[in-house]
């Protein structure tokens, strides 16, 4: 799994360099496949979030004459993607905020009665009850 988190997160850093590179089109998607990774709640969804493209008075005054803004927000999204790959690399990846709530739901149905139980599990999809399975089989 892990292989595979950092081939999307890959595919992202590559879509920096495309000729027709369109900012908030790829913060949507680096976004996305950060919380999927990492949770919804994980800091690097927000930072690439807030990239922007600078073009203010102050921001050309201040810098020096080879400020470029696109370039600086595609090195700052590059960065947080490439540390979140070191990231994956050294510890793995853990979708904390997932499990949390997978546990909180596996709680709640334990302390249901059996029927309801049976009732929940009905109304699951095949596919659902499968990924469960694998689980429990892991």
């Amino acid at each position: 799994m892990n292989a595979q988190y950092i081939q999307l997160l890959t595919r992202q850093i590559e879509k920096l360099e495309n000729e027709d590179f369109d900012l908030e089109a790829w913060k949507t998607g680096s976004v996305a496949v950060v919380q999927r990774i990492f949770g919804e709640t994980d800091p690097r969804a927000k930072q690439i979030d807030q990239l922007k493209i600078d073009y203010s008075s102050w921001a050309l005054r201040d810098s020096n004459a080879h400020y470029k803004p696109i370039e600086t927000a595609k090195r700052k999204g590059k960065e947080v993607l490439l540390t979140a790959i070191e990231e994956i690399e050294l510890f793995g990846a853990s979708n904390q905020s997932s499990d949390i709530q997978e546990a909180d739901v596996a709680k709640e149905l334990k302390e249901m009665p059996e029927k309801e139980r049976k009732k929940h599990f009905n109304g699951l999809k095949k596919e659902k009850l499968v990924e469960l399975l694998m689980k429990l089989t892991d």
